[in-house]
């Protein structure tokens, strides 16, 4: 049976309504919704299961293509085809054209890449198809498969077939100049062009001093000596300059490096240098800026860079110079993370007046931003304008975030919600439900196969018309698959709905562990949720796994036992060890969740190093203080996302209040434990 048979019969599938998934999808979202009131606290269900028999045959199938021969692949064309109704059928085409891809099979492949175009089950499909095409030299057929944007060894390829095939060397080596200016080395396919490139007088000092700054900024110092030999002797003290300041920043202060004679280029090296410089030794790096920008060798975009880093550098070291270099940076044209350390510094130094000056200063569109005027707030409280700042307060009670809740309890007022429903049309979350991708999807999650899965739902909303994003977010919700809603409804931007972005998932598992090891309940879920929006199979790129996102190596000190990935990956357990952090965590930081959440995202002796030095700070002007802006942005979602579960719960926690009056301690207040021996905050 050939692919264009399997193919017409695909496209006739999909023009057939299936009557019976229909009618379980919609009878499956009514009980859903009927069920929801009663039981929110427990993890809902996928539809009906319809396709249990197809799913099994479609596991004996993917098996026979796995592991039969070629020539008995190419006999399971019947088997393929009786599973064309089950959802992933797809995938078993692919697999039959992995496993049997050759020459004799170009008409299977053009023909599934043009059905399944841009879908999940193509991706890298065309790139396997054309290395296999590259490797046998089939130069027509790997024309007319490429497609740009293909990475630089395909591309070079198709280039020098192009080249072969007659096409304009003028034309197509103005294409090498992307492939050039990368900080790597290329792939050997891309010589034989660069060698046509360089002989057409394409390889100009100012093409070869651009490719030497971005291997440099790359770290990829080895290119850099064999570029150089391809500068004119009076510019190969550029290259010189970049290997020395990458091997170390200070060296930018060598005056020998820059005799300036080539100014702009070796300003591109200082600015480099001195913002790398800056974070490790600020003074020095202050004075390498001041000696060159007397020379006006800095463009404006220039300064502004090294200021910045400069600047940084002071304040995040809470050093004396940080005021007069803040100043310095925050002027018009300047970053805007420059004006909010800036405010961040006079919060910290009590200089209220001045907080109102800088606000004032920021463009409008900024000072709109609910931190800027949250602050803006604050400072006129501070400066005995309470009317003033009870406006402000006001406005941003009626808003849902950190800052609108610290607002409210400045005015003793409970912090607005807003929860608004998505409105619920039962005919659309059943169109929703019924589209392939979104079959394709459940099928994958009842695999357990939730990458699959997933790459499905988000080609899903990719692909949805705007007005249904949030009828997917729905189903998602309705069907228990909650990091999927809640990706949903960030992607069409319907905020509202509190219920859903925020839900009430495990919740028999959060309330027996919070209530073992004495945690709040409503904090427990809000770290759930900021770590991995539910997700019980989350990884992150370090390794933290499961929905409250813990290393095994956390894991298994606070379980006194080893402790597996695998194990982090079942949600009993996951939120046993997590909670019991966060007991440990409490015990260590005196029962702050402040320094608590902050410690979770950073590591505890990370935020001993940040308390104050001397004196105690409010809690809104240290969190502003943060140095990492993960962790800043994570401690506010953290106490905003604790009193929206509080509220979930039916409980009235609403910790905002407290931490209007809660001061976080000075350093002078770590102490030892006398018994561990470990650093932590003594109890006062």
């Amino acid at each position: 049976m050939s692919g264009f048979y399997f193919s017409a019969k695909l496209r006739q599938r999909a023009l057939t309504v299936n009557v019976k998934f229909i009618a379980t999808v919609v009878g499956a979202i009514v009980c859903s919704v009927l069920s929801i009131a009663a039981n929110a606290s427990q993890s809902l269900s996928l539809p009906e299961d319809i396709y249990k028999e197809e799913r099994a045959r479609y596991l004996e199938v993917e098996k026979k293509l796995l592991t039969y021969s070629k020539r008995r692949v190419r006999n399971l064309d019947n088997d393929i085809y009786e599973l064309a109704e089950y959802p992933l059928y797809p995938y078993l085409l692919r697999l039959k054209l992995d496993r049997t891809m050759s020459i004799r099979t170009k008409r299977e492949v053009k023909q599934f890449l043009a059905d399944f175009n841009g879908q999940p089950v193509s991706y890298g499909q065309r790139y396997k198809w054309l290395n296999y095409l590259a490797k046998n030299n089939y130069r027509s057929t790997f024309l007319d498969n490429y497609r740009p944007g293909m990475g630089a060894r395909l591309t070079c390829i198709a280039l020098n077939y192009r080249l072969k095939e007659g096409e304009s060397e003028q034309v197509l080596l103005q294409e090498v100049n992307a492939l050039w200016l990368h900080g790597q080395s290329q792939p050997d396919e891309c010589d034989p062009l660069f060698a046509k490139w360089k002989k057409a007088g394409m390889m100009t000092p100012e093409m070869v001093i651009k490719r030497i700054e971005i291997a440099a900024k790359e770290g990829n110092r080895s290119i850099i000596s064999y570029l150089k030999r391809q500068l004119p002797s009076n510019k190969q003290y550029l290259a010189d300059a970049w290997l020395s300041v990458t091997r170390d920043t200070s060296r930018v202060s060598k005056t020998a490096l820059f005799p300036l004679k080539h100014a702009s280029h070796e300003a591109n090296i200082i600015v480099w240098a001195v913002e790398k410089l800056a974070w490790r030794n600020p003074d020095l790096a202050s004075q390498v800026y001041s000696r060159y920008n007397n020379k006006k060798v800095f463009s404006q975009a220039q300064q502004h860079m090294m200021r910045r880093a400069i600047a940084l550098s002071y304040t995040l070291d809470r050093l004396p110079q940080a005021h007069h270099w803040l100043e310095l940076a925050d002027v018009d044209g300047a970053s805007d993370d420059v004006k909010l350390w800036h405010i961040s510094h006079l919060l910290r130094t009590n200089k209220w007046q001045e907080v109102v000056y800088v606000i004032n200063s920021a463009p409008a569109s900024l000072q709109q931003e609910e931190n800027y005027r949250y602050w803006k707030a604050r400072a006129l409280e501070a400066l005995g304008q309470s009317m003033q700042a009870t406006v402000l307060y006001k406005e941003l009670a009626q808003e849902r975030h950190y800052y609108g809740f610290m607002a409210s309890a400045h005015i003793g007022e409970i912090p607005s919600l807003a929860h608004t429903p998505a409105p619920r049309d039962t005919a659309a979350i059943a169109s929703v439900a019924k589209t392939p991708a979104t079959m394709r999807a459940v099928e994958f999650f009842r695999l357990d196969r939730t990458t699959e899965a997933r790459r499905e739902w988000y080609y899903l909303l990719s692909h949805l018309p705007e007005a249904k994003v949030t009828d997917a977010g729905i189903l998602a919700y309705e069907w228990g698959l909650y990091d999927q809603a809640i990706t949903s409804f960030a992607r069409s931007g319907y905020w509202d709905d509190v219920e859903r972005r925020f839900p009430l998932a495990f919740s028999d598992v959060f309330s027996k562990k919070s209530q073992a090891y004495s945690i709040s309940k409503s904090f427990a879920m809000a770290i759930a949720r900021r770590e991995s929006s539910f997700r019980s199979d989350a990884i992150s790129p370090v390794g933290a796994a499961g929905l409250m996102q813990l290393m095994p190596g956390t894991a298994r000190y606070v379980a006194k036992e080893k402790v597996s990935r695998s194990e982090l990956f079942k949600v009993n357990d996951n939120v046993e060890y997590g909670v019991q952090y966060l007991r440990y965590l409490m015990d260590k930081l005196n029962n702050n969740p402040v320094l608590v959440s902050a410690s979770y995202n950073a590591g505890w002796r990370k935020v001993l190093e940040w308390l104050p030095a001397n004196e105690a700070l409010p809690v809104d002007i240290w969190i502003e203080n943060i140095p990492y802006k993960e962790t800043r942005a994570y401690v506010k979602a953290v106490m905003a996302y604790q009193h929206i579960y509080d509220q979930q719960l039916g409980g009235n926690e609403n910790i905002f209040p407290q931490l209007t009056r809660d001061m976080i301690p000075s350093a002078e207040a770590v102490s030892t434990h006398p018994v561990t021996g470990t650093l932590q905050l003594a109890p006062r």
